[in-house]
C-alpha cells in the first residue's frame, strides 16, 4: 500500500497507447467533492462532479467544487460525464463544470432530473443530458470505452456502479451502495450482474469506504418503518421531520405513515418541493390524493393533525428547518407537544450545527429525544460485510478503496487484504494521485497531478480564491490593522508619520504606546527598504506587513490580517 505521493511530472503530456490513467481530483481523503478523470489515448472522460459543503472555517462560502486544471491541456479532448446517483457530492459541482466544458452527461432518470433543476438555474443547456436505463450501455471516445450502468440500493432512487469496458480489462466503479434485501421500490442491487462480471474477469475494482469501519451489515431501509411509526404514536402536537430532500424513500413512508395517522403534510424547502415533484412525475413516488397542504393553509391545521417534512438535518442556515426555528414560516411555531425528529446521520463537521439547532428547538418547547422510538434513520453505505460480499462477487485483479478520509481508505484496503488480496494488488490513492493501467497488465503509480478546491460565493461570477478565505479567517479571528503611509512622490521619502488604524484587533493595555511602536515599525521597515524596493509598490506594501506581522506576533502572539496602505503626499 503506497501513502507516499511524488509530483508526476509528465501528467501534461497525453497518455500512450495502451496507457489508462484514473485521475481523482476529489473525494480521496475526504468526504464529498467525488470526481474521477478516465483519461487514454482516445478517451477523456469524468466519473461524477461534485461538490464538497463549506465547514465552520470557510466563512462566506456556499461550496466548494474541484479544481479541474489536470484537464485544462486537454480540454479540447474531452467527452463525457457518467453520473453514479444524484447526491450533491456526486452532482454538485456539474454547473460549474458545464459552463467550461458543455460535453454529454449521461446517468440514470432521476439523477438527471435533479441535474436538470441546477442547470435551469445556471442558464445552461439542457440537451447535454442523456438518461440511460439500468444495465444501459453508453459509448465512450470513439467506441473504444462502453460504459455500463448497475442499479444499486442507496439513499436515492436510480443510483448505479459503472462498469467500464475498456481495452485494459473492465473497471468496476461501485458508486455509492449497499445491499438491501428489502428495498422499498423493489430495485436490488445487480449482484448476479456483478458476480458475471468477475467470473468474466474484472482488472479494477473502486469501492465505497464511507462505512468500512462499521462491523456488520446496515439495516434494511424497511427498518426505519417501526420506529418513525412510534415518533408518531408519541407525538401529541406536530410533528417535525428532517432529513435529506433527495431520500425519496424515506419520504415515502413518512407518507405513508401520514396517511395512516391522518395527519395533513407541509413540505418545507426548495429542494424538498423539487425532488418530491421529480420523484411524482417519474412515478418513484406514490402520494395519497390531497394530503399535502400549503405553508399559507399549515395554520389551520390542528397541530396533532400536521407532519412537517423539512430539509436541514445538517443545521443549513437556510433551510426550511432554520426558518422555522428563526420563527419566519407565517403561523408556525415550535410548541410544547410537538417533536422534532432528525432522520439523518450527521455529516462529519456538522455535528456543532446540529447540536445548536437541536438547543433552539428544546427552548421553543418541542422535544428532540429519539429514546424509546427504535430506529429512525438507517445508512445508504453498505458495511464492512457488504463491502466483503462486493469484493468476493467482483474478484478484481486490482482493488482501490474510494470515497472516504484516508483512515476510511486505508481500513477498507485492511479489508481486502484479510479476504486474501495481496498488499501489491491493493493501491490507496490520495487526491490527485494517478493510478496507470497498461495494456500488457502492468500497473504503477507514476505520482501526483495539480488538484485542488475551488471556492463558490453565490452571486459572484468567479471562484473565490482561496487567500480570500484565510483572510476571511484571520479577520473573524484576530481582526485587521492598517498602516497607511503617505510618501511624498517628488523625493520618495515619507511625508508624515505612518498612521495604524486596527478593527477587532486586541491591542496591549497602553493602546498609545503599542500604537506608536507600530508607527516606528512600518517607519523603519520603509526606510530600510533597497532603492528597488522602494520603487516596486506591491514589494515596499509587502515588506511593510512581513515586518509589523512579526512584531505583532512576538508581543501578542496573534495573527491579525495586516493591510499596509501607501499614498501620495498631496503637491
Amino acid at each position: 500500500m503506497i501513502t507516499t505521493v511524488p509530483a508526476f511530472t509528465e501528467w501534461n503530456r497525453p497518455p500512450e497507447d495502451g496507457e489508462l490513467r484514473l485521475v481523482p481530483i476529489g473525494g480521496l481523503g475526504e468526504f464529498g467533492m467525488n470526481a474521477l478523470v478516465v483519461h487514454s489515448a482516445r478517451s477523456l472522460f469524468l466519473v461524477d462532479c461534485g461538490q464538497l459543503f463549506p465547514s465552520d472555517d470557510q466563512p462566506g462560502i456556499d461550496s466548494i467544487v474541484p479544481d479541474f486544471a489536470y484537464l485544462e491541456p486537454f480540454a479540447d479532448r474531452l467527452q463525457a460525464v457518467l453520473l453514479t446517483h444524484g447526491h450533491e457530492d456526486h452532482i454538485g459541482a456539474l454547473p460549474y463544470f458545464l459552463r467550461r466544458w458543455p460535453v454529454p452527461v449521461y446517468g440514470t432518470a432521476f439523477t438527471l432530473g435533479l441535474v436538470a433543476g441546477k442547470l435551469r438555474e445556471h442558464g445552461l443547456d439542457l440537451d447535454l443530458l442523456h438518461p440511460v436505463p439500468d444495465y444501459g450501455r453508453v459509448s465512450v471516445g470513439e467506441g473504444e470505452v462502453a460504459a455500463e450502468w448497475i442499479p444499486v440500493t442507496h439513499s436515492i432512487p436510480d443510483a448505479c456502479a459503472l462498469a467500464l469496458h475498456t481495452p485494459q480489462g473492465v473497471i468496476v466503479h461501485s458508486g455509492d451502495f449497499k445491499l438491501d434485501p428489502e428495498p422499498l421500490d423493489g430495485r436490488t442491487t445487480g449482484m448476479e450482474r456483478l458476480r458475471a462480471l468477475g467470473d468474466a474477469g474484472v482488472r479494477l475494482l473502486l469501492a465505497d469506504s464511507t462505512n468500512v469501519q462499521r462491523a456488520g451489515r446496515s439495516p434494511s431501509e424497511a427498518a426505519c418503518r417501526e420506529g418513525l411509526d412510534a415518533a408518531f404514536l408519541a407525538t401529541q402536537g406536530r410533528l417535525v421531520v428532517a432529513t435529506f430532500s433527495s431520500h425519496i424513500h424515506r419520504l415515502q413512508t413518512l407518507l405513508d405513515l401520514a396517511y395512516e395517522h391522518g395527519r395533513e403534510v407541509l413540505l418545507l424547502g426548495r429542494s424538498l418541493d423539487r425532488s418530491v415533484a421529480l420523484a411524482r412525475s417519474l412515478k418513484r413516488l406514490a402520494l395519497p390524493d390531497d394530503i399535502l397542504v400549503d405553508s399559507k393553509d399549515a395554520a389551520k391545521v390542528a397541530p396533532a393533525d400536521l407532519l412537517v417534512l423539512c430539509t436541514g438535518s445538517q443545521g443549513e442556515p437556510l433551510s426550511g428547518l432554520a426558518r422555522l426555528l428563526r420563527r419566519e414560516v407565517k403561523g408556525l411555531a415550535l410548541a410544547p407537544g410537538d417533536r422534532l425528529l432528525l432522520s439523518a446521520r450527521a455529516i462529519p463537521g456538522n455535528e456543532v450545527a446540529i447540536s445548536r439547532m437541536l438547543d433552539e428547538a428544546e427552548r421553543q418547547g418541542a422535544d428532540t429525544s429519539t429514546e424509546g422510538l427504535g430506529t429512525v434513520h438507517v445508512s445508504g453505505h453498505g458495511q464492512r460485510e457488504e463491502l466483503a460480499d462486493l469484493i468476493r462477487a467482483v474478484r478484481p485483479r486490482q482493488m482501490v478503496p474510494v470515497h472516504g478520509t484516508y483512515r476510511n481508505l486505508r481500513a477498507h484496503g485492511a479489508l481486502a487484504e484479510s479476504l486474501g488480496w495481496p498488499r501489491e494488488r491493493i493501491s490507496l490513492l490520495d487526491g490527485g494521485q494517478c493510478l496507470r493501467l497498461f495494456a500488457d497488465d502492468r500497473v504503477d503509480l507514476p505520482g501526483a497531478v495539480p488538484v485542488g478546491k475551488c471556492f463558490v460565493h453565490e452571486g459572484v461570477d468567479h471562484m473565490v480564491d482561496a487567500r480570500v478565505v484565510q483572510d476571511r479567517l484571520i479577520l473573524q479571528e484576530d481582526g485587521v490593522v492598517f498602516a497607511t503611509l503617505l510618501v511624498d512622490s517628488a523625493t520618495g521619502d515619507l511625508a508624515a508619520e505612518p498612521t495604524i488604524l486596527s478593527r477587532g484587533f486586541v491591542m496591549l493595555s497602553d493602546d498609545e504606546t503599542y500604537g506608536e511602536l507600530l508607527r516606528g515599525v512600518a517607519r523603519q521597515a520603509f526606510e530600510a527598504a533597497p532603492p528597488d524596493v522602494r520603487k516596486d509598490p506591491e514589494a515596499l506594501r509587502e515588506a511593510i506587513r512581513q515586518a509589523l506581522r512579526r512584531i505583532i506576533r512576538k508581543t501578542t502572539q496573534t495573527r491579525p490580517l495586516v493591510v499596509p496602505v501607501l499614498l501620495d503626499a498631496p503637491q
